[in-house]
């Protein structure tokens, strides 16, 4: 087979996947998911909060602003993805975490504002008021919002599939390479598929694949438990809602999703337990929170880099490229249009420099 000709495979059917597969349709590329399950296995267990508040260096809040301008950007070309540009209302941390997080977006350009306790009541008016006089003035960020991220998974792969891309629900177990030693397809459990580039987005599941390449891909499993409610046709938030211990949203459904925190709480020795303890909270939080009915509770296991930032781009092997981070649904926009580009043109985007696998240089080898 020529493998110049031969399609691009995409390894796993996440948010971050699906959008990378999106991106590569468009460009009128012949591509192949490869996925077990469509919508991964990270994604339908996540938060969903676009954005770009959990940059706590300048680069990285860049990425997530720009990846936020990318979304947006797709919301417009693909009418039916479900974003919410609800806002958010942070009230969490101490009046002095607070006070430093408000100074350093407002220097960073965020739109951001000060909000004393009768605006937070009169900007969510469900809530009740005895939460606003504990914390007495929290943040307003208007610009950042929601994704029903794996929803949104389905309808990026059901559109590239509308551009040609073919959809495999199956396992990778191994890389094909050929005799100078490029990746050129991959193993999976039902056959060998050729490709011309390959690249990896298959969150944790990533690891195991590059370890067969004798490559260490500094990652890990962090576990964190979200609690659903039953959909309602009650508004009960307007925006993205964190108090401190708790951080909530309700979906496009009318679901209230909510944690410990927006990555997810501790399950303890008694995820059930745990889950119930913060559904009591919630249903306080509210003026008529006994009209919510519990549903059920998730256990997410995010990928974390051990540096906690993106790894995007060249595996060492080439033909072989990566995508892997924890906050993929506000990043996956941005890289999926950066690695598209550079996968089908050879242009490689700056940004994709402070990313790259090698800057943990001699970790990368097992």
């Amino acid at each position: 087979m020529d493998l110049k000709s031969a399609p691009i495979i995409v390894i796993g059917g996440g948010i971050v996947g699906a959008s990378i597969a999106w991106h590569l349709a468009k460009e009128k590329k012949d591509v192949i998911l490869i996925t077990e399950t469509i919508g991964g296995v990270a994604t339908p267990k996540s938060f969903c909060w676009l954005n770009a508040a959990g940059a706590t260096q300048k680069f990285y809040y860049d990425f997530r602003r720009r990846s936020m301008a990318r979304w947006a950007e797709m919301g417009k070309e693909l009418p039916d993805l479900p974003i919410h540009w609800g806002g958010v209302l942070a009230c969490d941390r101490s009046p002095e975490e607070r006070q430093e997080f408000y100074e350093r977006q407002r220097r960073w350009g965020t739109s951001i504002r000060r909000m004393e306790a009768a605006e937070l009541a009169a900007l969510e008016s469900q809530v009740d008021e005895a939460q606003f006089s504990l914390i007495k003035w929290g943040l307003h960020v208007p610009e950042e919002g929601t994704l029903e991220a794996q929803a949104a998974a389905a309808k990026l792969i059901a559109h590239a599939q509308s551009l040609g891309t073919r959809v495999h629900e199956t396992k990778v177990t191994g890389f094909l390479k050929d005799d100078k030693g490029r990746v050129s397809g991959v193993v999976t459990d039902s056959e060998d598929v050729h490709a011309s580039h390959v690249v990896l987005a298959a969150g944790l599941g990533s690891v195991p694949l590059l370890a067969t390449e004798n490559i260490r891909l500094p990652l890990n499993g962090q576990e964190g438990l979200l609690v659903n409610t039953a959909p309602s046709e009650k508004r009960y938030l307007n925006t993205l809602f964190r108090l401190p211990g708790l951080h909530m949203r309700q979906t496009l459904d009318g679901r209230i999703v909510f944690g410990a925190s927006f990555a997810g709480g501790q399950p303890g020795d008694d995820p059930q337990a745990t889950a119930k303890h913060l559904f009591s909270q919630v249903q306080k939080a509210f003026k008529n929170g006994d009209e919510l009915e519990f549903s059920h509770y998730t256990i997410g296991v995010r990928p974390e880099p051990d540096d906690g930032y993106p790894i995007l781009g060249s595996s060492g092997v080439e033909g072989l490229d990566l995508a892997v981070m924890h906050s993929g649904v506000t990043n996956a926009a941005l890289v999926s249009e950066l690695l598209a580009k550079n996968i089908v043109f050879g242009v490689e985007d700056p940004m994709l420099g402070d990313y790259r696998l090698d800057r943990f240089k001699n970790d990368a080898k097992l």
